[in-house]
């Protein structure tokens, strides 16, 4: 909760969904709409962009879950970190922030079969036993999704 306090103090916040979808090319990830956000209070937009990249990352296992946070910077700059890997079912903690000055755009949650892994970067969203789920968020939910 107080990441979220942090946040809106600070003056960074989506203000209109970015529409994260899977991206066009293998392995990627993409915003659908213009998205309006504030970076230090100041207003600032980006076009939808297709072809995103995971930035970081760990794999994950059989049967296993986890968040990826996107984030942008006042430059537009797309980045991602990643929160911890629990059993697939379980609630995913919600990443942390590890760059400062940056706005989240929002999650994507990626959860594998019994019979699938997922590293960020080389595995494609719509992999067999692959699970992608997309969430537009203005900041920081403050609780495990």
């Amino acid at each position: 909760m107080s990441y979220n306090i942090e946040q809106a103090n600070s003056g960074y916040l989506s203000l209109t969904a970015a529409g994260l979808a899977e991206g066009t090319n293998a392995n990627t990830f993409k915003t659908t709409n213009t998205l309006t956000f504030t970076s230090n209070g100041v207003f600032k937009s980006k076009s939808a962009t297709d072809n995103l990249t995971f930035t970081a990352g760990t794999a994950l296992g059989n049967s296993q879950a986890c968040l990826f946070a996107v984030w942008i910077t006042s430059g537009g700059t797309i980045s991602t970190t990643q929160g911890p890997i629990v059993a697939a079912g379980d609630p995913c903690p919600v990443p942390g922030q590890t760059t400062a000055n940056t706005t989240l755009v929002g999650l994507i949650k990626v959860t594998t079969s019994s019979s699938a892994t997922f590293t960020p970067g080389s595995t494609d969203l719509s992999a067999s036993g692959v699970t992608g789920a997309y969430y537009d968020c203005m900041d920081m939910p403050g609780s495990a999704q």
